[in-house]
């Protein structure tokens, strides 16, 4: 049976040790990573998560190892045809051009890696069903290959529970004992990540350990690059943690969306609303406005607490509700152009649509479930012909079997109708003439003579 011990350190703080047999306070310094193996890291899964975690790690000019069970996916990656920022796919050719950087879909390689960083997705269905078979498949993979002296770190947003019964009672199974031969932890990457690695150092890291020394393990792996930690008490509390971020995120961004659009309906300037209700933070945590809830983390993980809360008989509402508020979101934003438009005496079927900024957050490159992609591609289903304009992204990009091109100018597209879904802090719009109609999703661009607050 499972043995939790609790120490009430000094600052008030718990430090949870489970070795899964008895007791054991962890003593002495932190565990130093093996230098004894061919790679210092090694990711496995290479989608959006993964690429994003490789192309940090590769930042770092360290020995790194791509995995991916899929050769089209290493094809991709390596030929820089993935839909990733510029900056990334740069840094990742340069990586690879150094011999900093190795793709392979032979998972034996992974036990020459010092650190293994499980980043594979778990897609959820139509029926917003989790699929939990890639994170399976990857564990099993890892605990097949992996010895002693390795640190494991699962990252991928997943149900409670899920890093212990998929790799430490598995490691135990064969004889390795974690916390002693091999570190388990579990450290999500942070939400809202920026492509700035300057600004990333001031996001907390989630980390949550098997033992102490677990997370440990892995607060000195990622303290190179990270000056905050977020310290959990065991594995369950890191993965039940990143959940009530993502549910809390998705909660307040459905409550902001109903309130600009409340605004909007009753003529009440939701930007002062917003900026208001930003100077009382003692209040209420900080609020943005936009056009859904964007991230893969951020936009799956609610669907983990739902579907686990719900196979032990519990009801969520408040969750859900937000879940299906934010999901009908990017439809609105289309619903907005409509009306925009026939106030202008045109339709949409046939008018240009210009997208301003892709990113699923300011001065992020991340495209991952992003509200923008969905507003693309509703409008190409309603007849429109759309372009977009963001520094991070070159494009094209390739929506079903659509093509949207990226405009460096966007003046050149002549839009009918701009949208603003996203504000990077660097976003030029002087552009933007007096005859421009622009729909302002983000609530900020105020000084734009023909604004329409989304």
């Amino acid at each position: 049976m499972m043995t939790v011990l609790n120490i009430r350190g000094k600052l008030g703080l718990s430090e949870v040790v489970d070795t899964g047999d008895s007791p054991q306070e962890f003593v002495g310094e932190n565990p130093r990573i093996d230098n004894k193996f061919e790679y210092d890291i090694a990711v496995i899964g290479l989608g959006p998560v993964g690429v994003r975690t490789l192309h940090n790690q590769c930042i770092s000019k360290e020995r790194v190892l791509g995995f991916d069970a899929s050769e089209s996916r290493l094809a991709e990656v390596s030929s820089g045809s993935m839909s990733l920022s510029l900056l990334e796919n740069k840094r990742i050719a340069h990586a690879m051009g150094a011999q900093l950087l190795t793709l392979t879909a032979d998972p034996e390689e992974l036990a020459k890696a010092a650190v293994l960083i499980i980043c594979v997705p778990t897609p959820v269905s139509e029926a917003n069903v989790p699929d939990y078979s890639p994170l399976r498949d990857a564990c099993g993979l890892v605990v097949n290959v992996v010895s002693p002296g390795q640190l494991i770190v699962q990252t991928t947003t997943t149900y409670a529970g899920a890093t212990r019964e998929l790799i430490v009672e598995p490691l135990r199974n064969r004889t390795l004992v974690p916390g002693i031969d091999i570190h388990v932890a579990f450290s999500p990457e942070p939400a809202n990540v920026s492509i700035s690695q300057q600004k990333n150092i001031h996001v907390p890291r989630l980390v949550g350990g098997y033992t102490t020394s677990c997370r440990e393990a892995a607060v000195e792996f990622f303290g190179h690059g990270v000056f905050k930690f977020q310290r959990t008490y065991g594995l369950e509390a890191a993965e039940m943690t990143k959940l009530f971020e993502a549910a809390f995120h998705t909660v307040k961004t459905a409550l902001t969306s109903e309130f600009a659009q409340a605004c909007t309906e009753l003529d009440v300037p939701f930007e002062e609303v917003l900026e208001s209700v930003n100077l009382n933070l003692d209040a209420v945590a900080g609020f943005t406005a936009g056009s859904g809830a964007g991230g893969y983390e951020l936009t799956i993980g609610p669907h983990h607490i739902l579907n686990q809360s719900q196979a032990h008989g519990l009801q969520l509402p408040v969750l859900e509700a937000a879940v299906k508020s934010n999901k009908h979101r990017p439809a609105a934003v289309v619903e907005r152009c409509v009306r925009v438009l026939v106030d202008l005496g045109k339709e949409l079927s046939d008018s240009k649509v210009l997208i301003i900024g892709l990113s699923n957050y300011p001065d992020t490159a991340d495209l991952s479930n992003s509200p923008g992609l969905e507003i693309m591609s509703l409008l190409l289903e309603a007849g429109a012909h759309v372009g977009f304009h963001d520094h991070h992204f070159a494009g094209p990009i390739t929506l079903g079997d659509t093509h949207v091109s990226g405009y460096p100018n966007p003046h050149d597209f002549g839009a009918d109708l701009i949208f603003l879904n996203t504000a990077h802090s660097h976003v030029d719009l002087s552009w933007i003439s007096m005859t421009d109609t622009v729909i302002d999703g983000t609530y900020r661009a105020t000084g734009i003579l023909n604004r329409v607050p989304l």
